[in-house]
């Protein structure tokens, strides 16, 4: 064990009284709620307000600085990664740094006072929490900055924090096990009820005369306690702190319940205003919440669920090769458990829950999904009845959440029990085709956060990405055209808002406003001018393609000649951004192919002796860009055939030089396309006979495999196998699982650093571990 956190250290000093110690603990818990409501505004786009509560917890008397500081660094965070500037980094990193001080000395001070503050755990293990979480985000940072030697520090951190959370997340497992056992027995009890009694059991502070006892406090107080009118006052302030913040009643929202809806998308927003009576009373939104938990209690399990499922859910995405040399010192992700994790994290209701969320909405539904929709892998033939069950089950709680009329009381019924008990089964069970697509589950979890936040872009965001996942991109922008960005709080939530509605504008070849848009970044950014610029050009390079060929009336747009001029001026005067804004040193990933794209321009233009260097660019550059971005999973019909037509008709002298590279990235796509318009073998066939020749072979006689280093276009080769898998799933169903891990390993085996190879190296792994796990079910 790393720290030993649940061995007894040396006898601890009396320096306290009873009564003494009982106000410390209180005080702590408090803190605690103080600090989750201040991050809860953070996540309501209030960020203001909630730092400012936390400057003003600062002055007061005996405040816990740890978990202050600690949410001012998780807020940082929040903020850094979603726009990974530098000087946010920065902030956030020394804000950490400081946590993970102060929660060293915190957790050394409540051992050696013995500061018993849950009824679970030993003296300081939440700070051993806050610790690792503190350790953790720290490490995340640094891996991004600029320096190789903050980057070899931050291994050492993350293995600090994995076998901390290790070490707590075993106890926290029992805690929940004894706990369900509880609840089961509970539930059992009240089957003999009447289901409006109130079970006084699961109280957070029960009343009998003057006495009273607190979910707070951790042991038996004394008979003077018992009666002592500040501790009272105390018990009760938070017991209606965490109430309030349970039924998200703490940050001047309105009742979430009237927000609350069954279906995305701006349609079931105005509908929800007739259906809903405009109840005045806050209510748990989940019927799983466990409304007898301590403050301190739920920050551990949802901390550890949420920390140490993120952490093994990267390492298991990292390359081979990095994750090879991990695994010597002891680092081994799973996916599928760190998966099952952070949905656990996301059952509280909390900031864990919330970041828990917002990974989970990135895995599944951000703009580069580490889950292929075409890879929808049962893990056995009866999974998918399981994982439609799960999703079933799921959505029936929801409706009856929808329909309970639970006030911020004290207590939890006997039916919410048993759905408590039901849920908490489900966090546990949730089979790997539930995991990988959760549907429904993450549709209400989503709709839950837009209910609880209605002031937050970022949520609004996440529903957005969420419908253009589903292939629903017009109600995609309109949900995002719902919102001024000009009044968004968060500035790099503001950036993020409208580079997605780019993305999703150019997935409906709607490339005027997406153009705009994109411009519109240089300004408001401070990253990624170059390729915002690139991308911008290239969309006015498409309308000028779509007005040559008629597709694009020319009286309805802005003119064949102006489309040219800004496509020339963008495409070619993008590099000129680079070296402004550098990560680790090095430009971007896509700001590099983005040099080596021009690059390749300018060649064929002194090859071709093309006047116009529009000519000298064969296949259209915006169909490379959509696909680094999920597009061809998320168009529609009518867009992929826009697609087809555009990638196999248009014609100019770089197309007719019939360049071996250039026809490769073309064949490429078409495959893509022909697949996702359901003409799986002609693309296939395609992609086999003028695709993967170019670069890859098998040897006949011993079945060795030969690649062709390539570099002209360094993505598309590996992507070429990984998508060769993709089809092998599509045209024999779970008897091609065989060939698929083949493909894959093909493609894993392709190692080469080129840009973007994180990034398709991910994908493959993690479409590699679905399979495997698949054949082995």
């Amino acid at each position: 064990m790393a720290w030993g956190i649940f061995k007894r250290g040396d006898t601890p000093e009396n320096k306290y009284t009873q009564e003494e110690r009982t106000k410390l603990i209180l005080k702590q818990a408090e803190n605690f709620e103080i600090a989750l409501k201040a991050m809860d505004y953070v996540l309501d786009d209030r960020a203001e307000q909630g730092l400012k509560l936390l400057k003003d917890n600062e002055q007061k008397e005996k405040t816990d600085e740890t978990i202050n500081v600690l949410a001012k660094g998780v807020i940082e965070f929040l903020a850094a990664t979603l726009s990974f500037e530098v000087n946010e980094m920065k902030i956030a990193s020394e804000t950490l740094s400081k946590a993970e001080q102060l929660s060293l000395k915190s957790k050394t001070k409540a051992e050696k006072e013995n500061i018993k503050s849950s009824s679970f755990y030993p003296p300081g293990t939440v700070y051993a929490v806050t610790y690792t979480e503190s350790c953790l985000l720290h490490a995340l940072l640094m891996l991004f900055s600029e320096s190789y030697m903050e980057a070899a520090k931050a291994v050492l951190k993350l293995r600090k924090a994995y076998y901390t959370l290790q070490e707590i997340l075993e106890s926290v497992k029992r805690v929940d096990k004894q706990n369900l056992i509880k609840l089961q027995q509970q539930s059992k009890n009240s089957l003999y009820k009447n289901n409006d009694t109130q079970d006084s059991s699961a109280s957070f502070i029960s009343m009998s005369g003057k006495q009273f006892v607190s979910v707070d406090i951790p042991y038996q107080l004394s008979s003077e306690e018992q009666k002592n009118a500040d501790l009272l006052a105390n018990a009760e302030l938070i017991h209606d702190m965490r109430l309030k913040r349970l039924a998200g009643a703490h940050i001047d929202n309105s009742p979430a319940i009237n927000r609350l809806r069954d279906e995305l998308g701006i349609q079931s927003i105005s509908e929800n205003i007739d259906k809903h009576n405009n109840s005045d009373q806050h209510v748990f939104l989940s019927e799983g919440l466990d409304a007898s938990q301590a403050t301190i209690d739920e920050f551990v399990h949802s901390g550890v669920n949420l920390c140490f499922g993120i952490l093994q859910v990267v390492l298991s995405l990292l390359p081979p090769a990095i994750g090879a040399v991990l695994s010597v010192i002891g680092f081994k992700g799973s996916r599928e458990e760190g998966l099952r994790l952070v949905w656990k994290s996301t059952k509280s209701r909390n900031v864990h829950g919330c970041i828990g969320l917002l990974a989970l909405m990135f895995y599944y539904d951000g703009p580069f999904q580490f889950t292929d929709d075409d890879f929808d892998i049962p893990a056995t033939p009866s999974s998918t009845s399981t994982s439609t069950s799960n999703s079933r089950s799921q959505s029936n709680s929801q409706s009856t959440s929808q329909s309970t009329s639970q006030s911020t009381s004290a207590s939890v019924s006997s039916s919410n029990l048993s759905i408590a008990v039901s849920n908490l089964k489900l966090g546990e069970e949730m089979d790997g085709p539930t995991l990988l697509h959760p549907g429904k589950i993450l549709e209400n979890a989503l709709l839950q956060a837009r209910a609880l936040f209605p002031n937050s872009a970022l949520w609004l965001l996440n529903e957005a990405r969420m419908l253009s996942g589903k292939g629903r991109l017009k109600e995609a922008v309109a949900l995002m055209d719902s919102i001024d960005v000009n009044k968004i709080q968060m500035r790099q939530v503001k950036v993020l808002m409208i580079f997605d509605r780019a993305i999703t504008l150019v997935h409906l070849h709607e490339y005027d406003r997406a153009a705009e848009d994109l411009i519109a970044l240089v300004d408001i950014s401070d990253w990624s001018h170059a390729l915002y610029t690139y991308f911008a050009g290239c969309c006015y390079l498409e309308n000028w393609r779509m007005c040559q060929m008629g597709i694009l009336n020319d009286s309805n747009s802005k003119g064949i000649k102006w489309y040219e001029e800004n496509a020339k001026k963008l495409i070619f005067s993008a590099s000129s951004h680079l070296g402004k804004k550098t990560f680790k040193a090095k430009n971007l990933p896509l700001d590099r192919f983005m040099l080596r794209k021009v690059e390749q321009f300018s060649k064929f233009q002194k090859q071709l002796g093309c006047e116009n260097p529009l000519d000298a660019i064969a296949t259209s550059p915006v169909h490379e860009l959509a696909y680094f971005y999920n597009g061809y999973n998320r168009m529609t019909k009518d867009g992929l055939e826009l697609t087809m037509r555009m990638l196999t008709e248009y014609e100019n002298p770089a197309i007719k030089l019939k360049d071996s590279d250039q026809e490769l990235i073309k064949n490429l796509l078409t495959s893509l396309t022909m697949r996702r318009l359901g003409k799986i073998k002609e693309g296939c066939d395609l992609l086999d006979k003028n695709v993967l020749p170019k670069f890859f072979s098998v040897d006949p006689s011993n079945g060795k495999v030969k690649y062709i280093k390539k570099d002209e276009d360094p993505w598309a080769y590996p992507t070429a196998l990984y998508e060769r898998a993709l089809f092998c799933w599509k045209l024999n169903d779970m008897d091609g699982l065989p060939e698929c891990r083949e493909w894959l390993t093909r493609a894993q085996n392709y190692a080469a650093d080129y840009e973007l190879s994180t990034r398709i190296g991910m994908k493959i792994k993690a479409a590699l571990d679905r399979v495997e796990h698949s054949l082995q079910s």
